[in-house]
Formats: C-alpha cells, sequence, structure tokens
C-alpha cells in the first residue's frame, strides 16, 4: 500500500469553500471504484505556518492502482473539469508518495471501515513531522525514529501524543533523505507548555539528544482535522 500526501495552497478566504469542494467533488472522485481511500483532511492551525494551508493523506491500495488514478486524473472528463473548478479555491498543490516505514504503527488501510466510527464533532490535533537526515543517515534515522522516539513517547502516560504512522518519501517523489511521522495529540494543555517554557533539558539516550546523531533539521506542522475527515 502507498500513501498520496498533499499540501493545498488555498486561496484566501476560501478555505470553507475548498474544504467543501474536496469533500463533495475530489473525495468521491479519487475513492471511485475502491482504488483508493482519504484518511485524513486537516486545516494547518492559525499563527503556526504558512496561512491558508490544508493537508490531506490518502490511502492507494497499490501501484497499478495509483497508474489507473493517474490516468483518469489527466484524461477523464470529470477529472478535467474537478482540475479547472479547484483552481477557483486552490492557488497550487504539492504531492508526494509515501511509503510506510517497516515499523510504523500504520501499514495497511481496511477501506471497508473507513468512514464508520462515530464523530462526536470534536477536531482532533495533529503534528506531521518532516525530517531530513544527514547524507547517508535514512536507513538508521528511519529505524530510530521508531525504536527510540516512538516507544518513548508512548512510554508516557497518560498519554500526551502517540506516533500514528511514520513514512519515508517514495523515490522519484521527493528529497531522497526524508522521513515523516504523524503524531496524534492526546493531550493539548500539557504539551502546549513546550511553547513558552521550552522543551524540558534532556538526558543522556532521550530523544531529543540521540535524534541529532541523524539529523539536526525537520519542520512541524500543527494540524487540525476537518468535520468530514474520515479518521479523527
Amino acid at each position: 500500500m502507498i500513501f498520496l500526501q498533499e499540501i493545498h495552497e488555498v486561496i484566501g478566504g476560501k478555505m470553507e469553500e475548498f474544504s467543501e469542494v474536496m469533500r463533495d467533488r475530489w473525495k468521491p472522485l479519487i475513492e471511485k471504484d475502491g482504488l483508493a481511500r482519504v484518511l485524513w483532511f486537516w486545516e494547518l492551525t492559525m499563527m503556526t505556518n504558512v496561512s491558508y494551508t490544508a493537508v490531506s493523506i490518502t490511502a492507494v491500495r497499490d501501484w497499478q492502482s495509483w497508474g489507473t488514478l493517474v490516468n483518469r486524473m489527466v484524461s477523464d472528463r470529470k477529472w478535467k473539469k474537478w482540475n479547472r473548478d479547484v483552481c477557483q479555491s486552490r492557488r497550487e498543490v504539492v504531492s508526494k508518495l509515501l511509503l510506510p516505514n517497516p515499523l510504523s504503527p500504520l501499514q495497511k488501510v481496511d477501506f471497508d471501515s473507513m468512514g464508520t466510527a462515530p464523530d462526536d464533532g470534536t477536531p482532533a490535533l495533529y503534528i506531521l513531522d518532516t525530517g531530513w537526515p544527514y547524507l547517508g543517515k535514512m536507513e538508521e534515522y528511519v529505524e530510530a525514529l521508531h525504536k527510540v522516539y516512538q516507544t518513548q513517547v508512548a512510554a508516557i502516560q497518560p498519554p500526551v501524543i502517540t506516533v500514528v504512522a511514520g513514512w519515508r518519501t517514495c523515490p522519484g517523489s521527493g528529497p531522497w533523505h526524508e522521513a515523516i511521522v504523524l503524531s496524534k495529540i492526546h493531550n493539548w494543555e500539557l504539551l502546549s507548555l513546550i511553547i513558552p517554557h521550552g522543551v524540558p533539558p534532556s538526558q543522556p539516550g532521550d530523544w531529543m539528544i540521540e535524534g541529532l546523531k541523524y539529523r539536526d533539521r525537520w519542520e512541524s506542522k500543527l494540524l487540525r482535522t476537518e468535520s468530514w475527515s474520515p479518521i479523527k
């Protein structure tokens, strides 16, 4: 299974309109015939990064399914109309194909069970971390993300965040030395203390020290699920 990450640059003031057309028009198109399923649709939280940004992650069954989808995107009449019409609310989109890391909690998706969980109307918060390991350290970084970072955050009880998925950028669709981790926030009040006070002092073996063996640059996006996001 492969995953499609898309970062959408929305025209100012048109986020609500864009979200609606993604739900009502794009989602049925990409999910047609069961080739793919939209997993998450988020809006970037205010004051944390570039304004008017949305992020989506979609699971695709396999490479044959992706090839069929690409062919439809460039030749199907409904897709062509969508590609024109979406420009009324979206300025640009950057897409990447992602492969699940061997130790990622998310490997495959049961399409039949998607969207069946009850929705209590409360948005969920996620952190999307993109890291760029040192040259030649890709494999070690991916392993450390799950054996060190994922293990350490899971040991905190009650949980503050949990790692939901880990991916690497598929060859040919982005930087080779790049890995992505998606974490769900369970206790925002506690996590938010990092903003005024910074990260607590680390001890040898802690991820903030261990991670520097493999990379020193990363980017975090704080994301809020939209009401129609299949996964909250």
